[in-house]
């Protein structure tokens, strides 16, 4: 027998009370001798023995009540097997084991004290104590599957394994039971013994929790493999994190303010009532007065930062510790440039200003402080080279794109080069969808059909998300009204996706499009109906039009080729522009001194070096540092973030996980600080002792008034 509350066992002292009261009543009594005693002699020895009977039977009856009622609160299990090793296989011969420790971002979780990895790693110890020297025992983290803290070990002395559980930090990882299910799978599969069992330690949170776990369960019924579930995690969700935090400016660039957003969400049962947050960048530190979020509600921050110079810089957003504070900071890596790169392809260049289809790009960009880079080349001489990567390339009026060319640009735009295309009298339609929109395979978002000549009066912006012309919905339509276009092509878009997005509609009948949008690879392209000078439309001369090109060169500028939004547990990489090498790569984790290896792939003439690096168990920022070809040393920060899936706290029922595991049958035990586990097939008896008290408190309220009857 094992008791799930063996704290509350000396309780069973206080059975010896009714003996206690049983012999001071019997002492209080004196002797005193009268003249009927003779009488009352010979009655009492007459029932002397049925008197003495029916009172040690009382007291007997209310010894075992008060003994039964401790019994029940100390809730007893009856067990085959009388030691912990029944949960790791006791009783059934050489068992080849896999225990599996929840080190997910939910396991920091802090119920009173002590948070449920600090629970596991007491689970774990009991577990590793109880496991039998003849058995193999594999143990790891969900974080690490490929990293065990032992593998088919044989415990003669589980002390040193004992140091390593000790030495555990819960990871900022999310679970992913599927995975890590088979990555024990593995382990037992190649397990040296027939008897296969996995012992899981987890808080049980929903999250993790899939259908993808079904497949496995199936598979390890029919292997006859057991599985078992210790459940440490606490039954509160009160939690306040940080759910996201992007920037909203496409690109950063020196010395203007740069917006971001971070979206609080607040699932305490009282308001989020005057928080201080505290944002890091650039190494300054700032703190700022957070909004009161009701709860169960969201909230969105916009915050601003203004960079000074160029590089990579992580922006760092913090809120007061709660009971889970591994989710109560995020981080940004912002790349901050030097300046946009745009080359302007001119299909017709002119002899005099403003008559050369990209004069008034030109002026366009480099108007204004903001570091453009602008580089002009006609189509002759871009069509006689190989097209060189740009953050922005701009065709303007450019009459035919040979075979080779386009295929080229695919690779770039692909990588993640904007494309903006402008037609215009030299462009042939049909040649232009046989290369370049190949029936929407190709980089043109729309298919090109007629030339329509009919002057329109207007532009209409479309509501679409994070639109390149987004800068446009704030100008006043009577502006956007007054743009003139006196021919533009009709462009046939077909059905509406994620990918390809009408931006701008000409204010005519039909609603041709005026700009779209299509999603290319890691790039994106633009399509103008109209030319990008004043020979189609009086749009080139209207303040208006310094805005739209502006703006929709920064939205569709090459992306930064840094690792982007990252989630710990995913791996780092980075790709280095096309032609640079990298050797001796190092990497130092947040809160390390210690640099580790990166693994480098060179690159080739076609595809750029690739940095990599798998071990992120943390958010924080990983510092990546090597040399470039020329020897000189180069880093750059990546931001590592906590998964905001981790943030739902919400338990799993038992129900739930029977079924999501079926036809495995899978016991649980809901584990408590100091308990000690159960045995393999233990039964709770605690309501059959209730139901004992409450049987044997009505017998001896009967018993004890016939035994107090006048006789």
């Amino acid at each position: 027998m094992a008791f799930l509350a063996p704290i509350l066992l000396p309780l069973l002292a206080l059975a010896s009370v009714p003996v206690i009261i049983h012999l001071l009543n019997r002492r209080r009594f004196q002797t005193v001798e009268w003249a009927p005693m003779k009488y009352l002699k010979l009655t009492i020895k007459t029932n002397r023995r049925r008197l003495r009977i029916e009172q040690l039977l009382l007291l007997a009856l209310r010894t075992a009540l008060i003994v039964a009622l401790v019994l029940a609160v100390a809730r007893p299990v009856l067990t085959r097997a009388g030691r912990l090793g029944g949960w790791l296989g006791g009783g059934r011969g050489r068992v080849s084991r896999v225990l599996v420790i929840d080190d997910s971002l939910s396991m920091g979780y802090r119920a009173e004290t002590r948070t449920a990895f600090d629970l596991a790693k007491d689970v774990a110890a009991q577990l590793v104590k109880a496991a039998g020297p003849q058995d193999s025992l594999t143990v790891f983290v969900t974080s690490a599957p490929a990293d065990p803290l032992v593998r088919e070990a044989h415990l003669d002395d589980p002390a040193k394994l004992l140091g390593m559980l000790a030495a555990l930090q819960p990871s900022d990882t999310r679970s992913d039971w599927a995975a890590t299910l088979k990555s024990a799978d593995d382990f037992l599969s190649a397990a040296t013994f027939p008897t296969r069992e996995a012992v899981i330690v987890t808080d049980l949170r929903r999250a993790g929790w899939g259908e993808g776990v079904a497949a496995l369960a199936s598979q390890w019924d029919k292997a006859g493999v057991s599985l078992r579930v210790v459940d440490v995690g606490s039954r509160r969700t009160d939690n306040a994190s940080l759910a996201a935090l992007d920037q909203e400016d496409p690109v950063a660039l020196p010395s203007q303010p740069m917006a971001v957003k971070a979206q609080l969400r607040n699932r305490l049962a009282a308001p989020l009532a005057g928080a201080q947050a505290t944002l890091d960048f650039a190494g300054n530190s700032r703190p700022l007065s957070v909004p009161d979020v009701a709860p169960g509600q969201s909230l969105d921050l916009p915050l601003s930062v203004t960079p000074q110079r160029p590089g990579h810089f992580p922006l760092r957003l913090a809120l007061p510790p709660d009971a889970l504070p591994a989710d109560d900071a995020r981080w940004l890596g912002v790349a901050v440039r030097a300046n946009v790169g745009v080359t302007l392809v001119d299909g017709e260049p002119g002899a005099r200003p403003f008559e050369g289809e990209t004069d008034f790009l030109t002026v366009a960009f480099t108007a204004g402080t903001l570091p453009w880079e602008v580089t002009r080349v006609t189509d002759t001489d871009w069509l006689a080279v190989r097209p060189a990567p740009a953050d922005v390339l701009v065709l303007a009026n450019v009459a035919a794109v040979p075979p080779a060319h386009v295929a080229a640009l695919e690779r770039l735009v692909s990588a993640g080069m904007g494309l903006i295309v402008f037609v215009g009298d030299q462009v042939d339609p049909q040649l232009y969808n046989d290369r370049l929109f190949r029936d929407g395979a190709g980089l043109l978002p729309a298919r090109l059909d007629r030339v329509v000549e009919e002057t329109v009066t207007g532009l209409v912006i479309e509501p679409v998300g994070a639109s390149p012309l987004a800068a446009l919905t704030k100008v006043s339509p009577a502006a956007l009204g007054r743009i003139v276009a006196k021919k533009h092509v009709a462009a046939e878009v077909g059905k509406a996706s994620e990918q390809v997005r009408v931006l701008a509609r000409w204010n005519d009948a039909q609603g041709h499009p005026a700009v779209v949008e299509k999603q290319f690879g890691k790039g994106r392209v633009l399509l103008w109906t109209v030319t990008a000078d004043r020979q189609w439309s009086d749009w080139p001369i209207d303040p208006t039009y310094v805005l739209a090109v502006r703006s929709a060169a920064t939205a569709v500028a090459r992306p930064d080729g840094g690792a982007g939004d990252l989630f710990a547990g995913q791996p780092i990489r980075i790709e280095l522009p096309l032609g640079a090498q990298a050797s001796d790569a190092k990497a130092t984790a947040p809160g390390s001194s210690e640099p580790q290896a990166v693994r480098v792939v060179q690159g080739t003439e076609t595809a750029p070096a690739v940095l990599t690096f798998a071990r992120t168990p943390r958010a924080g920022v990983y510092q990546l540092a090597w040399k470039d070809a020329a020897g000189a040393e180069q880093s750059r920060p990546v931001c590592v973030n906590p998964d905001k899936a981790e943030s739902e706290l919400d338990p799993i029922a038992d129900g739930q996980l029977a079924e999501l595991l079926t036809p495995l049958r899978v016991p649980i035990v809901h584990y408590a600080a100091g308990q000690t586990l159960l045995t393999r097939e233990g039964k709770e008896i605690w309501r059959t002792l209730v139901t004992a008290v409450l049987v044997m408190g009505v017998v001896e309220s009967v018993f004890a008034v016939w035994v107090g009857r006048e006789r």
